[in-house]
């Protein structure tokens, strides 16, 4: 049975009480939960209301009047949808340093972005970068909300010229796992670093389509970066209700990230002194070490001067 207090519980436990965006995220998990739960329950008002109206001998006005009012409702529900603005938003000085950061851009993908999501968070971005690229996290730090995910195996390795593609097996362990209604229990990965302020991740679903995550990591001074979030997908289901689900899971997994990434800010995460090194040079951090040859002065210095904020 639904237990709101656990949930809350479980959402305390991950929250950092001293982060703005904390209370952010939250307020999206539920603004986006209720437009969610809202669409079954205007399709059942509307369905009995449409049942009750046809199953007399002789139509009831008053019946019909109520399906059509329950079908507009519906209608205009699903419509309007649900627009919730960024978490806090850099400051025209900021912005004008972060133009200075070379992009790629996004991939030349035949996708639609569903979803967008930017976040300023309290934390160098190398701690970001190195959160993304360590496969371990997914088990150990996304337990609740991937299911008890398992990384099996590293299948596959390349380095391109700005940095490589790092491809892993993952199994869904538990046979209720609500991501089973998007891929197949076990399916491979793909793990793209694209330059030193970009990373993708490429998620395949049903029938050849797939879920991509880009993430931009722009660092604003020594202590914070912006996180921006873009989630594209060829799947065929209406965009508002993807970008509501979507939504709901990048927040999810960013509240639980926030403990880890508060963790990592404490310790010296560079080759030469970091406190495990011995974790480093297994298959599932190859990227994060990519990143380290291809960037090591970016890592070490290439950082904005602190904005007036």
């Amino acid at each position: 049975m639904l237990n709101p207090q656990k949930i809350q519980d479980y959402l305390d436990q991950v929250s950092h009480p001293s982060l703005p965006v904390v209370d952010f995220l939250k307020r999206n998990i539920f603004i986006y939960s209720m437009w969610l739960m809202g669409i079954p329950a205007f399709l059942y008002g509307a369905a009995e209301r449409g049942i009750a109206a046809y199953n007399g001998q002789f139509m009831e006005g008053k019946l019909l009047s109520h399906y059509i009012i329950s079908l507009v409702a519906l209608l205009g529900w699903f419509m309007v949808g649900v627009a919730i603005n960024t978490a806090k938003p850099v400051t025209v000085e900021a912005r004008s340093r972060l133009s200075q950061i070379p992009l790629n851009g996004e991939p030349a993908w035949p996708l639609t972005c569903l979803a967008e999501q930017s976040y300023r968070l309290p934390f160098s971005h190398q701690c970001q970068i190195y959160h993304l690229l360590n496969l371990k996290h997914l088990e150990e730090i996304h337990r609740f909300s991937l299911g008890n995910l398992k990384v099996t195996e590293v299948s596959h390795f390349q380095e391109t010229q700005t940095g490589g593609s790092l491809r892993f097996k993952t199994v869904l362990d538990s046979p209720t796992n609500v991501l089973r209604i998007w891929r197949d229990p076990s399916v491979e990965v793909d793990l793209i670093l694209h330059t030193p302020y970009q990373i993708e991740l490429k998620v395949p679903v049903y029938n050849e389509k797939h879920i991509h995550v880009l993430f931009n990591v722009w660092p604003l001074n020594q202590n914070e970066h912006q996180l921006s979030v873009k989630m594209f997908s060829d799947l065929g289901w209406p965009h508002t209700v993807m970008k509501a689900i979507l939504i709901i899971a990048a927040s999810l997994t960013l509240l639980e990230d926030l403990p880890y990434l508060s963790q990592l800010s404490t310790i010296n995460l560079g080759r030469s002194r970091h406190p495990d090194k011995e974790a480093l040079k297994t298959p599932g951090m190859q990227l994060f070490q990519r990143y380290l040859r291809l960037y090591q002065g970016h890592w070490e210095n290439a950082k904005l001067s602190p904005a007036q904020i």
